[in-house]
């Protein structure tokens, strides 16, 4: 299968955006800044004593990338594992992520389960 044919070839191509790039550069005002617009006074102020709201803590939650030994061996030991285990999950992951209280932990989940 053949790709269609299109009007412009790369030398074409390179040839006009040289010469296009050479008429910009000629004109007068080609390189000077414009000076005319002048931007207003712009300033940022941070309160840090007045909240604006709450953020959800479902918006922050932890991914567990599938890397290595990371997830199998890592976390998943499984259920008949000699390492002391809750459902398969190592018992020492879960003890450490039940002191941190993620509000949501995606596993499986992301590029690994898709």
């Amino acid at each position: 299968m053949q790709s269609p044919k299109h009007g412009t070839n790369r030398r074409q191509f390179l040839g006009a955006a040289a010469a296009a790039g050479t008429a910009w550069l000629a004109s007068p005002d080609a390189l000077i800044p414009r000076l005319s617009a002048q931007s207003p006074e712009s300033r940022i102020d941070v309160l840090l004593n007045e909240p604006v709201g709450t953020i959800a803590p479902e918006i922050y939650g932890h991914f567990v990338e599938h890397l290595g030994g990371v997830v199998y061996d890592g976390i998943w030991v499984g259920e008949g594992s000699t390492i002391p285990n809750v459902g398969g999950i190592r018992k020492a992951l879960v003890d450490a992520l039940r002191a941190v209280k993620p509000a949501v932990i995606r596993w499986p989940g992301g590029c690994f389960a898709d």
